[in-house]
């Protein structure tokens, strides 16, 4: 089956015609309403013919038609507009977006790390592809020659006795059944449960592929595996797979055969009607990117990725209150020596809503300082190609007289930075800049004093 691939980026709006047929559309609206509920946000629209991405990459599959969105991470210094550009230049900008979001996700931990590596990007053209060859590659490095053995309970009947003879059924065998012995055994085999699920991610692959060279490769790996029986994998599959030091290296393919199949993905396969899809929010990408990025780089600080607050108590006449309803979870609770710092939260906004702060976000990162009983507030975006550059820098707000021993002025710094997430060739930045960590570094030790406002 041919498909044709559609190479759009994200939050594109109406920069392309849609070629759907009508059957397609239902199928792209279907798709769209799983997102919507699960999500509560929209992946991709057609309005009079023209097709809408927003925040969420990757690819989608409908019927012949793949749509591959992808992030907005190429040349850094490209201020030109997407809707001027070539067919080539567009393809020269995917192939960069593809690695960097292979790069990205990886860092990030939201796709299993490959041995591999970068330096296999060939043929494919489009990060679905891509990924399936540097799955298949790593499957055939950790598998090598042989497929992975476990001992494996098996009961038959046998001409001599193995393991342990089941007395309760031998003991109602009928006369002319005695000469053999029901037996509970285990057995060195192959066919386990690991392998089933692997035998079924490359059948799962070959459905989905149009590249000839994974689609083969995965036909010939599946076509080893005739000794290992076909199994339905449902979701509480995982609990039959148990990790020790002989299989710990197939860690990273069962994530990825899990995500295949289940995880990040939206799939429906009943009657003609059908789609997959293998995406992933950027929203979400973006803030567990910050997390490890901080982490590797301020390493006199502990960053907790979303843990929980609550910012109102019950009241008590006496003053003796705990938090205890209004639950939040900010993306980063920032802490040095144990105690709270500071709150951080990650929007990606490519368009940095014209450079100013919003007011939803200010009173939200207020919240967010009441829950955490600290005074700093830091809301991080990316620094993106061709994007308004952020022109409100903070807030310093002071809050009502609060009682707690005694009154007390309560003041709250709310900083807005952009963080740089390419080098200068273009590539995903595994540690912040030099000029990125001496700014979060200085926020998160300035004190809460007005006189320090000149400080944004």
């Amino acid at each position: 089956m041919f498909v044709h691939t559609l190479a759009l980026f994200e939050w594109e709006k109406g920069t392309k015609k849609s070629s759907f047929s009508d059957s397609d559309l239902r199928i792209l609206k279907k798709f769209n309403d799983s997102i919507q509920r699960a999500e509560k946000s929209d992946a991709l629209t057609i309005t009079y013919g023209k097709i809408y991405t927003y925040s969420f990459v990757g690819v989608i599959q409908i019927g012949t038609t793949r749509i591959e969105i992808l992030p907005k991470l190429f040349d850094p210094e490209r201020n030109q507009s997407l809707t001027t550009l070539s067919e080539k230049e567009r393809e020269q900008l995917a192939t960069t977006a593809r690695k960097n979001l292979f790069s990205l996700l990886s860092f990030a931990g939201m796709i299993p790390y490959y041995k591999s590596g970068m330096s296999q990007y060939g043929k494919e053209r489009d990060f679905f592809e891509f990924l399936i060859a540097l799955f298949l590659t790593d499957l055939e490095t950790v598998i090598g020659p042989h497929f992975h053995h476990e001992y494996m309970a098996e009961s038959d009947d046998l001409s001599h006795i193995k393991g342990k003879l089941n007395f309760q059924q031998q003991a109602v065998k009928l006369p002319s059944q005695l000469h053999t012995f029901s037996c509970t055994f285990d057995e060195f085999s192959i066919d386990n449960p690991l392998n089933r699920l692997i035998k079924a991610t490359l059948q799962r692959i070959q459905d989905l592929c149009r590249n000839e060279e994974n689609k083969k490769r995965a036909f010939n790996f599946s076509s080893l595996m005739h000794d290992i029986q076909d199994e339905e994998i449902n979701p509480a599959y995982l609990s039959q797979l148990h990790f020790n030091r002989l299989n710990e290296d197939f860690k990273g393919i069962v994530e990825f055969c899990w995500m295949i199949l289940f995880g990040s993905t939206y799939s429906v396969e009943q009657g003609p009607q059908s789609y997959y899809a293998l995406i992933f929010d950027m929203n979400l990408v973006f803030e567990k990117y910050i997390t490890k990025l901080l982490r590797h780089s301020l390493q006199e600080y502990t960053f907790h990725y979303q843990e929980d607050l609550h910012l109102a108590s019950d009241h008590h006449p006496e003053f003796v209150y705990a938090r205890n309803k209004k639950r939040l979870i900010p993306d980063i609770i920032v802490k040095e020596q144990g105690a709270s710092i500071g709150v951080i939260d990650t929007k990606y906004k490519p368009d940095l809503s014209r450079g100013y702060i919003s007011n939803v976000d200010t009173y939200q990162m207020m919240a967010y300082c009441v829950a955490n009983e600290s005074d700093k507030a830091l809301l991080l975006y990316p620094k993106l190609p061709a994007q308004d550059e952020l022109k409100e820098r903070g807030h310093f707000i002071v809050l009502d007289k609060l009682v707690k021993e005694k009154k007390t002025d309560r003041c709250v710094h709310i900083f807005a930075r952009s963080i740089q997430m390419l080098d200068e060739k273009g590539r995903i930045l595994k540690r912040l800049t030099k000029e990125d960590e001496e700014t979060v570094r200085g926020l998160l030790d300035l004190k809460s004093n007005p006189k320090n406002i000149s400080s944004f």
